[in-house]
């Protein structure tokens, strides 16, 4: 289906080759996830597989791409429509029509396919993809997420023989991003579609996946079964590290696997210091907001408060990007009022304190609108008045430090993500405002972003995040607020509303329970009592030690 030979490319603007790749093939019917560390080539690589590179973006390509026999030189990306399907980092930015249905549709009336036909491979994709009461919404309704999920729809109605999707799940809830490795395992498995998925978040990939290819710096260092190729990531996943902490060999590919090896779930709950609660310095009153006629948030107050951390989640569409939106006077809403430092909101008291606010949006190049990254830095540090020396340990934080004078176009997915992180925080912002932060980011800079909002926490800041990224969630927060429908339906500390419910419980609370939320918890547990957890639990048999009384 793939075969990749001598292929080396360097973008326009780029000193450096992005890939070097001298052979890489792939068979139909597989299931590959290629991963690597932010920048390390994963969406070059993708991009070669359907023509963009080089044919959309320029730069010197050499070597050969060849998708089912056909030339990617030779043949333009359009052409390979019926063929291939593609998604990228960005699926809002892969839309054109206004209706779900429509979009949907689109290619395949493109195809010139019978109108019977159309109606039944949209009806196929929609329900696929869990999204038929979708149908004749709105696209600008949508959540990110949800908007996520149409783009995928219109890409398997094609019926593609290879599906190529860059970070499919990284604005998916937990229930809707499980749902779409399972439909993706079952059109591999059932259909023999051929599909390679870069991802950051790989736990609940490695079981599904036949092949793990990693990236470094643009070339292959490992390909193989994930078994095998699993411990050699730079940025090992969850379930690895929590195999080597128990000293499991290989380590487990799944939390299904990972019970079992345990055996029965760990009682106790770790105590946790929780911070807190200062004066409320960003507050909403009964609000109610729609888009269009559908509610999104109904008759819903909060207040965040300085000091804490405070995390919102719930499914797609449940209402966290509008509250957001709501909060900071970027939406009207149709009742309620929000206030600001005790003062309620209009024109003059956002005029005045907008400064003291940092937010990035679920679409971060928005925020950068210089032609080098240094222009933005250098823009928000002379209105929030902060030294240049603050600047330079924030991009020191950010590990930013050689992309200050790249054009922001030029910046991978996760890049921009940090770059935008990066402009938000100059200064010291009293409220801190992030939606979905985590698109892009590999596990070192998740852990170094949840370092630095706590931190700006403990300083005395509002801190308001929107996440599906529940073990990120659990690194960070003092508070969770669950969503659904636009109301608050749980409020609490996170060891209740994500380590006791089924569909947001982390992956270390899945294997060992609600007690544990993070890997810190399982470590201070082992340095505290060595036999805390593994008491109960057998340990790991050698291979070929069946028997109960084997030693």
């Amino acid at each position: 289906m793939i075969d990749v030979l001598g292929l080396r490319y360097r973008y326009p603007t780029a000193s450096a080759a992005a890939l070097q790749v001298s052979q890489w093939s792939v068979g139909s019917g597989e299931f590959v996830l290629v991963a690597g560390t932010s920048g390390s080539g994963k969406t070059t690589l993708l991009r070669s597989l359907v023509g963009l590179v080089p044919q959309f973006y320029g730069g010197w390509f050499g070597g050969q791409v060849r998708i089912a026999g056909r030339d990617t030189r030779c043949v333009r990306p359009a052409a390979l429509a019926e063929l291939v399907g593609y998604i990228g980092q960005e699926p809002e930015t892969q839309t054109l029509l206004d209706r779900v249905r429509d979009e949907v549709a689109f290619a395949l009336e493109n195809l010139g396919l019978p109108p019977g036909t159309v109606a039944a491979r949209v009806e196929e994709a929609l329900d696929l993809l869990g999204i038929a009461h979708l149908r004749d919404r709105a696209l600008e309704t949508l959540s990110g997420g949800e908007r996520q999920r149409v783009t995928l729809a219109a890409a398997l109605a094609l019926r593609p023989r290879l599906l190529v999707l860059d970070e499919p799940t990284s604005q998916l809830d937990p229930w809707a991003a499980d749902a779409l490795v399972e439909t993706l395992r079952r059109l591999v498995e059932e259909l023999g579609m051929t599909v390679v998925l870069a991802e950051h978040r790989v736990d609940r990939l490695l079981a599904p996946a036949t092949r793990l290819a990693i990236l470094r710096r643009g070339e292959f260092v490992a390909d193989g079964p994930p078994r095998a190729t699993v411990d050699l990531l730079a940025e090992p996943p969850l379930l690895v590290q929590l195999s080597r902490l128990f000293g499991w060999h290989p380590p487990a590919l799944s939390v299904a696997e990972a019970k079992r090896r345990l055996g029965i779930a760990l009682p106790g709950v770790l105590e946790r210091a929780s911070a807190p609660a200062g004066e409320p310095v960003l507050e909403l009153e009964r609000v109610t907001c729609r888009l269009g006629p559908r509610p999104v948030l109904s008759d819903l107050s909060v207040a965040f408060e300085a000091g804490r951390v405070t995390v919102l989640v719930g499914r797609n569409g449940a209402g966290k990007t509008t509250l957001l939106r709501v909060a900071l006077g970027l939406q009207r809403c149709e009742r309620g009022r929000v206030r600001w430092f005790g003062r309620v909101l209009d024109r003059r008291v956002q005029a005045t304190t907008a400064h003291a606010v940092a937010y990035v949006p679920q679409f971060p190049g928005a925020l950068l609108l210089g032609a080098r990254f240094a222009d933005d830095l250098e823009s928000v540090r002379r209105l929030r008045g902060a030294t240049a020396r603050d600047v330079a340990e924030l991009v020191e934080r950010f590990e930013l430090a050689d992309l200050v004078e790249r054009h922001p176009a030029d910046l991978s997915s996760g890049e921009r993500q940090r770059a935008a992180l990066a402009v938000a925080l100059v200064g010291k912002p009293a409220i801190v405002v992030l939606d979905e932060p985590t698109r892009g980011l590999g596990l070192r800079h998740k852990e170094g972003l949840a370092a630095e909002l706590r931190r700006r926490a403990a300083e005395g800041a509002a801190v308001v995040v929107t996440t599906h990224d529940i073990d990120f969630a659990a690194l960070l927060a003092d508070r969770v607020l669950l969503l659904a429908d636009g109301r608050i339906v749980a409020d609490g500390p996170p060891e209740r509303v994500l380590g006791e419910t089924l569909a947001y419980a982390p992956l270390v609370s899945r294997v060992l329970g609600p007690g544990f939320l993070s890997l810190a918890d399982v470590a201070r547990a082992l340095a505290a009592d060595g036999t805390a957890i593994v008491t109960g639990f057998p340990a790991p048999r050698p291979e070929g030690c069946d028997s109960p009384g084997a030693r």
